[in-house]
């Protein structure tokens, strides 16, 4: 429930842009603190499991009759890589998630309310966080190692396998598919970024002129938080070419598996025309790109 409406729009400025502000300081009060307690709840959980996760992976990867014994030993060489990385990876979005939520969460309570102007939403946003981290022990705890041991009892006639060989091909068309395409797709995100910050400023100011000017005073700290943040939103993106690089090394594994080496050097090209293809699109809006489309091939 909003706490007021009313068609005074400079009476709508000055409320709704001091509640934001209000929502805002409340967001950096209690910025610290849930950041503490996000990384030592959620990290901490992660650390704490880890030997846990250690011994039951290894057991279920040691155990299960799905897999055969090349995969196995692939498996147990890789694993640490994983095991190590997983609560590297909860700390850092243990630390974005509680950056987000910290602001977020004072900030809607503030507009509603049911909860008290000055103080309300500050004791909440700290027992919601509680709630996710308990959520997140009872994940790790128990649900994902139920997942695990069904993998463990599952019975198969013959293993899937795969020979010594081919296991190292498909590593090198993984490594090779990963880095071409962060090395192709580095200097086309270099050369798009300010087109691409252009055409977001472009996009965003084109939707603040279609609302009504009762929807832009109500949210005006918002969108001017939003244009500020704009050029991070461009610099950020370079995170989508990565991970598609790296989802782009694993296709040409299984593309070289599935049908031939030579396949599997290609296929990472087909990935690197889909990002040119997709970025031309929404920067220039054009449907073309300056690389060919192998995916087919």
């Amino acid at each position: 429930m909003r706490r007021i409406e009313t068609n005074n729009y400079i009476f709508l400025f000055c409320f709704y842009g001091g509640i934001s502000i209000i929502g805002l300081i409340k967001g950096l009060i209690i910025l610290v603190p849930v950041l503490i307690l996000s990384i030592f709840g959620f990290t901490g959980i992660a650390l704490i499991l880890l030997p846990h996760d250690v011994y039951f992976t290894y057991r279920v990867l040691l155990k299960t009759s799905i897999i055969g014994i090349n995969l196995k030993f692939l498996y147990v060489l890789l694993l640490p890589l994983a095991l190590v990385g997983w609560p590297i990876l909860v700390l850092f979005l243990s630390i974005c998630f509680s950056f987000i939520y910290s602001f977020l969460s004072p900030i809607v309570k503030t507009f509603d309310s049911d909860y008290e102007l000055t103080f309300g939403g500050i004791y909440e946003t700290f027992k919601e966080m509680e709630y996710y981290i308990e959520m997140f022990w009872d994940f790790n705890k128990k649900k994902f190692f139920s997942y695990l041991l069904d993998i463990e009892r599952r019975e198969v006639n013959e293993p899937f396998d795969i020979n010594i060989i081919q296991i190292i091909i498909e590593l090198f068309l993984a490594c090779y598919g990963s880095v071409v395409g962060i090395i192709v797709l580095t200097p086309i995100w270099l050369i798009k970024l300010i087109p691409l910050v252009i055409r977001l400023y472009y996009i965003f100011i084109k939707w603040i002129m279609e609302l009504s000017l009762h929807t832009f005073i109500m949210f005006s700290i918002f969108f001017i938080i939003y244009f500020c943040l704009i050029p991070a939103i461009g610099v950020s993106s370079i995170l989508i070419c990565v991970v598609y690089s790296l989802f782009g090394g694993i296709q040409c594994a299984i593309e070289g598996y599935k049908h031939n080496f030579l396949r599997g050097l290609i296929c990472i090209w087909g990935y690197i025309y889909d990002v040119d293809l997709a970025s031309n699109l929404f920067i220039f809006d054009k449907k073309y790109s300056c690389f060919p489309n192998c995916k087919n091939t």
